[in-house]
């Protein structure tokens, strides 16, 4: 199937219950309108190992990842894969980084996690070089590279998206990058937060409305809100306490829920974290509700700037299919004007 023109899509996060079973979900997926999948990655698969397998178990879906940590391979690592995936999809993948959490990229990673806004500059900087096809020096204050030629050429283009949380980080996007990725940032908060990408770009002398902006959705479908509000809590309290997350929610309009999950978290009390998250806290990490509701906040994401609503289904693998169908064709007929940054500020 090949991607639509409309303004905003559908997309999935995957894996949902081990990789072994994400190419069927994917054609799942693929059957009921969704047309992009979009790969994470913590502790557990590898994501450029999957995303092959899906390129060729569902072909014709664009694929991304929302978002890789940057540190934890090196340049010509991701741009060996982000070719190999390119030429696997026909051109169409994505290449999303971020910076990911101290705990991720030093503790376990064994990688430096400083000087945030360099780091990002110039894996964008050398990435793109060494994507061109061309033969790549390059000597950065982290990064340095010599005499670099990839064994092969991409398939058209890769596109480099940025996760971003914070001002800076989002006008870096702005600056450098094909797109954004969000995560955890409510609808409500979206003029906020691309202005700053909108901010970056111009400031940069480059058009806004060709960055593209793609949001993972953390769905909890349920009929008893307060529930899935309190599995909220406990799933993603621990993020907020993250010190980009924290800042980030602190920024949005969330400072008090921010200062007491933070000062919980300092006391290693996980109890006090989750209470810190209030129910509009809750409400602003994940899309809580009935199937119904579900589908009205999607749309409002998408109407609000959105141009991909990544959906994360958070379910036990045997209902992750009801989801996934609950919320097909949620945006079929909406059609907006504008790419999601100008949509978000009034462009």
């Amino acid at each position: 199937m090949e991607r639509s023109e409309k303004n905003v899509r559908l997309g999935l996060t995957l894996p949902l219950g081990g990789a072994d079973k994400a190419v069927e979900l994917a054609r799942k997926a693929q059957e009921g309108g969704y047309e992009e999948l979009w790969l994470a990655e913590v502790n557990g698969g590898d994501a450029y190992a999957l995303a092959g397998a899906l390129a060729v178990g569902a072909p014709g879906m664009r694929i991304g990842t929302a978002v890789l940590p940057a540190q934890t391979r090196t340049p010509m690592v991701h741009a060996m894969a982000a070719m190999t995936l390119s030429q696997l999809t026909g051109g169409n993948f994505i290449l999303g980084l971020g910076l990911s959490s101290p705990n991720i990229v030093h503790d376990w990673g064994g990688q430096p996690y400083d000087k945030p806004l360099a780091r990002m500059r110039e894996h964008v900087e050398v990435l793109r070089a060494m994507l061109s096809g061309d033969k790549t020096s390059y000597q950065g204050k982290t990064l340095e590279a010599k005499n670099f030629r990839l064994g092969g050429r991409v398939s058209g283009e890769v596109p480099i998206y940025l996760g971003a949380l914070n001002k800076q980080m989002l006008r870096l996007t702005g600056a450098l990058c094909d797109g954004v990725c969000l995560n955890m940032v409510p609808e409500s908060a979206l003029p906020q937060v691309l202005g700053e990408v909108r901010a970056g770009a111009e400031e940069a002398g480059r058009d806004p409305a060709a960055i593209e902006v793609v949001s993972r959705l953390h769905v909890a479908m349920v009929d008893d809100q307060a529930m899935g509000r309190n599995l909220i809590r406990n799933v993603f309290g621990a993020y907020a306490a993250t010190p980009g997350y924290n800042r980030c929610f602190e920024w949005i309009g969330f400072a008090d829920e921010a200062k007491q999950i933070r000062e919980a978290f300092a006391k290693k009390d996980r109890a006090g974290v989750a209470a810190g998250v209030s129910d509009g806290l809750a409400d602003a990490m994940a899309v809580v509700g009935n199937a119904e509701q579900i589908r009205a906040r999607v749309r409002a994401y998408a109407e609000a700037g959105v141009d991909v609503c990544i959906i994360n289904p958070i379910a036990d693998p045997a209902s992750t299919p009801k989801v996934i169908a609950a919320i097909a064709g949620c945006l079929d007929g909406l059609e907006l004007p504008g790419s999601g940054v100008l949509r978000a500020t009034g462009g």
